[in-house]
């Protein structure tokens, strides 16, 4: 048997680039969206201001607590049978 390397940090989510993944995406959105509307270099210093306020607010949250805000609103696909309808509020017997 050949000996299997243990990454150090197991828990630490998929880096892309100079950010996490969760970061990646709001940056790439502002700046598609720049690129779309013909202005580039605004749209990179929104994208690096929505990165910092994000950053902000995820880290004096809990983990996956905007996975469980866009579950809520219904906006997290859920892929499992097991996940009940977000928007079911009030269950019956």
């Amino acid at each position: 048997m050949q000996p299997v390397p243990i990454p150090r940090d197991i828990d630490e989510p998929v880096t892309l680039l100079l950010w996490r993944a969760d970061e990646f995406v709001p940056f790439f959105l502002v700046v598609a969206f720049g690129m779309l509307l013909g202005q580039l270099v605004p749209a990179l210093l929104i994208s690096w201001l929505t990165v910092r306020g994000y950053r902000r607010f995820r880290d004096h949250r809990p983990d996956g607590f905007v996975l469980d805000v866009l579950y809520w609103y219904g906006l997290s696909p859920s892929l499992g049978r097991s996940f009940p309808n977000p928007w079911i509020r009030i269950y019956y017997p």
